[in-house]
């Protein structure tokens, strides 16, 4: 047997796999469905049927039919919630820190001029006002923002589609600064960049900064290029802000988000 001949049929084996793997997903949802169905056939049934299975239960024939009735939306409801379970998990595991990040980086920016979205100095409000979040020293200013479990997101950017005027390819560059005293690999906060469709999240981006060789007790700059993907729809959302998800405290000062359209 030639190689041509060996790799053939590891070819028709791989797809041979992935069309039953197919098929027995979609028969696994199919199956449940018409369970459901089944049930809510048999449980509906007139109280005169003879297979009712209610026949027996004392009260009204009112009473009969509704019980049959509340047992079936039971049953939809119970389908209903284990499918928004599984979708839950499913996006709750995406969005989990694993053990490299992705990353984009802004080809050449020669004679593309950037557009400020958004900037954050924190230099509004008064740090002795505890519910304002917000800390001394800053990094060019005299306040930062105090991220702790309390205070997980940073504010950042939150823009529709819509409202993003683009032309050709367009990026975000994510730029701001931590501080935190604590050991770098304790300092677990992410920058995130993603897009965001009736809330579920796509082309969902981050930098893990325990991961980033940063110094404690220092000003530390951090930043994230993010190539802007076609929305599924105009009223989708456009965000970038910073995830604490440390026991601790981490200051964050000068948040800014620039917008980069490319001609080329």
């Amino acid at each position: 047997m030639n190689i041509d001949s060996i790799l053939t049929n590891i070819a028709h084996i791989v797809c041979i796999v992935c069309i039953v793997c197919i098929v027995c997903i979609v028969c696994i949802v199919c199956i449940v469905c018409i369970v459901c169905i089944v049930c809510i056939i048999v449980l509906t049934l007139a109280p005169s049927t003879p297979i009712y299975p209610l026949k027996k239960v004392p009260g009204s024939p009112k009473v009969r039919l509704f019980l049959p009735v509340l047992a079936a939306l039971g049953l939809l409801g119970l389908f209903v919630v284990s499918v928004f379970m599984i979708r839950e998990h499913s996006l709750q595991k995406s969005r989990q820190q694993g053990d490299t990040h992705e990353v984009e980086t802004i080809p050449d920016t020669a004679g593309v001029k950037p557009v400020r979205l958004a900037f954050h100095d924190f230099e509004w409000g008064s740090a002795s006002d505890t519910a304002t979040h917000l800390a001394m020293p800053g990094h060019c200013g005299k306040q930062s923002l105090r991220m702790s479990a309390g205070v997980p997101f940073s504010p950042g950017l939150w823009l529709q589609f819509k409202d993003l005027k683009q032309t050709g390819v367009s990026w975000i560059r994510v730029t701001g600064y931590v501080w935190f005293s604590c050991p770098p690999a304790e300092a677990k906060c992410s920058l995130v960049a993603t897009c965001n469709h009736k809330g579920m999240n796509y082309k969902y981006m981050f930098v893990a900064l325990e991961k980033e060789n940063l110094k404690p007790r220092q000003w530390n700059r951090v930043s994230i290029d993010y190539r802007i993907p076609p929305a599924v729809d105009r009223d989708d959302v456009l965000q970038a802000y910073f995830w604490y998800r440390g026991g601790g405290e981490l200051l964050v000062d000068d948040i800014e988000v620039s917008l980069f359209v490319m001609t080329k």
